[in-house]
């Protein structure tokens, strides 16, 4: 946090005295102190011009490491840190505090600002009453307890003869306090020691803590320890301590078996839950009343409504389109506890009005685990809007394939007469058909995957790739950016558009490896294209061949590809210019696509 310009690092100090908690004031990182007021003074036992040694030395000392560790943690922010520490007053004797940290910055120094409140009592407090729980709870427990009597008088435990049982040692009456402390745990004797120094200072009259015992086989046994005072001299000072100890290793073990069964449930509860949300198809689950109870991602996504919307609504409040046909079967299942799979459903959702959409749906009954009731049900719904989709498209390409077919060998019958009528041999008709059908076929390669199994008008090839196919006899990959020029953006192609246009390029090839550009070295042809409003423009341009004039008549060449263009509602110009020819072909783009 940052304090305003006009607020001073002087003005601040002179104000601490004036807040109602003890508070210091450190400089970062050093944590030196520069100032405190009279109630942290007090808290630390000091007088307030010693407020800033007392300060240092808590730091320098081994128990206030926490402290400073903690407290040079601390990040900006506009957010005070809390925590509890203990601060160490003497080497005895420490006080529980409950630090809050906010770091500021005043005239470019970083400063924290530490507010301290003793919690010593309240913890003290809090720890007697769950003391008294504690009893409480032993008290109820019954058997199964070791019973101790310790007199400090002669420092020697009474044990029982459960007790003895409890550690695997023979029976015995008593044994002194070094050979009991030496059967605690090297890691709980500090904590047991802490407990009794607690109770020979007169602080508590009772403890109660969780200690291991070694067996006498060697491994160590948890028990629960609890111990009272019966007896205290005139001075106060406690002469006699009687207390229990109760094994835990059974009630540790069914703990263990308890967290891990609970773990395991978790996590396939989890697990369950996850495949519930992000299962591909869409689930929901009803009450007897038809209105939602549940439902996942998939088929909120279907349905257009965020999955809470649904809950508590009927189904037909977000998709009236299936009320009619759904109602009286999730009656049904509800009813006579039937479950009914398969069902074809179409209507329109909010994701996409307007647009009928296909379902394939299972409805089942969901019953009380123990009255086995019939309480609700449950759907598992798939769109199949797209199979659907396909299906239609497919018979629809089968029947265009059929209408496709019965074309080809119309155009198979003009090429085989107009060819026939211009060929001047045999042997010149057979290589011009072969050429012309060639070209049909390349076309009819690249557009067939459409035919086969396109879905939802996906184009079948592009103009690049049926030009690439058509124009690789007359020049080869190696040619192809030499002689053979490609320019133009990414243009898709439909079954109904590439026949032609074969045709057409094909025809301008043909033409130009016999009398243009490709029919001597160094000519070209460039092949361009561009999308002008709803128009495609395909340029063919030739130059580097023989000089080129107007034909005195029009050949079948120029009539199949004017014809080729108007076949898509287009139209083919011609120019001969001496350096050679140019066409362009005009068609419209929503033709190309078919």
């Amino acid at each position: 946090m940052v304090l305003r310009p006009a607020s001073s690092l002087a003005s601040l100090l002179g104000a601490l005295d004036l807040l109602p908690v003890p508070t210091l004031l450190l400089e970062r990182p050093a944590l030196r102190l520069l100032a405190g007021n009279r109630d942290a003074a007090a808290l630390l036992d000091c007088e307030a011009g010693q407020l800033a040694g007392r300060w240092a030395a808590l730091l320098g000392s081994a128990a206030g490491a926490a402290l400073r560790e903690r407290l040079a943690a601390v990040t900006g922010g506009d957010q005070a840190e809390a925590f509890e520490a203990q601060l160490p007053l003497t080497e005895t004797k420490a006080r529980a505090t409950l630090v809050r940290v906010q770091a500021i910055e005043i005239e470019g120094r970083s400063l924290l600002s530490v507010g301290l409140t003793d919690v010593t009592r309240q913890q003290r407090a809090e720890a007697r009453l769950a003391r008294l729980q504690r009893r409480l709870d032993a008290a109820l427990a019954g058997a199964e307890l070791g019973a101790w009597h310790r007199n400090l008088r002669t420092d020697m435990v009474e044990v029982s003869g459960r007790w003895c049982a409890m550690l695997g040692l023979p029976p015995m009456r008593a044994l002194p306090i070094p050979a009991w402390r030496e059967l605690v745990h090297p890691a709980d004797r500090t904590v047991l020691r802490d407990h009794m120094e607690a109770i020979l200072g007169g602080e508590v009259d009772r403890y109660e803590l969780v200690l291991r015992l070694r067996h006498a086989d060697g491994h160590y046994v948890p028990v629960l320890s609890r111990g009272v005072v019966i007896e205290r001299d005139p001075a106060g000072r406690p002469l006699v301590m009687t207390g229990t100890h109760h094994d835990l290793t059974a009630l540790h073990a069914s703990e263990a078996a308890r967290v891990e069964s609970e773990r395991q449930a978790r996590r396939r509860l989890v697990e369950l839950e996850t495949l519930y949300h992000l299962a591909p198809l869409g689930l929901a689950q009803f009450d007897r009343s038809l209105r939602f109870v549940r439902i996942n991602e998939a088929l909120a996504e279907i349905n257009g409504f965020p999955a809470e919307a649904h809950i508590g609504r009927l189904v037909w409040e977000l998709v009236p389109d299936l009320r009619e046909a759904a109602e009286p079967l999730m009656r049904r299942v509800l009813d006579q506890g039937e479950t009914i799979t398969d069902i074809e459903f179409t209507g329109e959702t909010a994701k996409a009005p307007g647009v009928k959409r296909d379902w394939l749906e299972q409805f089942y009954p969901l019953r009380d685990p123990e009255t086995q009731e019939i309480i609700g049900f449950g759907i598992v719904c798939e769109e199949v809007t797209e199979r659907k989709r396909a299906e239609r498209t497919r018979e629809l390409l089968l029947r265009e394939l059929d209408h496709r077919v019965k074309n080809l060998f119309a155009v198979m019958s003009g090429l085989v007469t107009f060819s026939a009528r211009e060929a001047v041999s045999p042997g010149s008709m057979r290589e011009t058909l072969l050429g012309r059908i060639g070209a049909l076929a390349r076309a009819h390669d690249l557009v067939r995957p459409a035919i086969a199994g396109g879905v939802g008008g996906a184009q079948s090839t592009s103009l690049a790739a049926l030009l690439r196919a058509l124009l690789a006899p007359f020049g080869g990959e190696e040619d192809a950016a030499g002689r053979l020029r490609l320019e133009g953006p990414e243009m898709p192609l439909g079954p109904a558009a590439a026949p032609p246009v074969a045709l057409a390029l094909h025809e301008l090839a043909t033409n130009a490896a016999k009398y243009g550009a490709l029919s001597r070295e160094g000519g070209t042809v460039l092949i361009g294209w561009s999308a002008e409003a709803d128009c495609l423009s395909l340029r063919w341009t030739e130059w580097g061949g023989p000089a080129v004039a107007v034909p005195a008549r029009r050949g079948f060449g120029h009539r199949l590809v004017t014809q080729s263009a108007a076949q898509l509602g287009g139209s083919a110009q011609f120019r001969w210019a001496p350096e050679g020819l140019a066409v362009e072909l005009r068609l419209p783009l929503e033709r190309l696509a078919g």
